[in-house]
């Protein structure tokens, strides 16, 4: 097994659904309306924390112009202030 499998972490079918949708950048209510079918709403934000606690997603802060930012920290009582995407490292869990 090389280093890179070693750090695989297994992703249930609720949060590889949820990594899926984040290839591109979404905002938290698109991800709950398009994830509606995998789980509750409650479930859907409490996995999406998962990912970003473990780096396969990155939480973003929207600006004026049209390029978000990666946020150095994130709110996650205001998990509607900002924009999802997949990481590298989670994408390469899609795999």
């Amino acid at each position: 097994m090389d280093r890179l499998q070693a750090k695989m972490i297994e992703l249930d079918l609720v949060e590889k659904g949820v990594l899926e949708k984040l290839i591109f950048e979404e905002a938290f209510e698109n991800i709950l309306q398009e994830c509606r079918d995998l789980a509750l709403p409650n479930v859907i934000t409490d996995v999406l924390k998962y990912l970003i606690q473990h780096k396969l997603v990155v939480a973003k802060y929207p600006t004026e112009t049209k390029k978000s930012k990666p946020g150095f920290m994130y709110d996650s009582d205001r998990m509607k202030d900002y924009t999802y995407q997949a990481t590298a490292k989670g994408i390469r869990h899609l795999s």
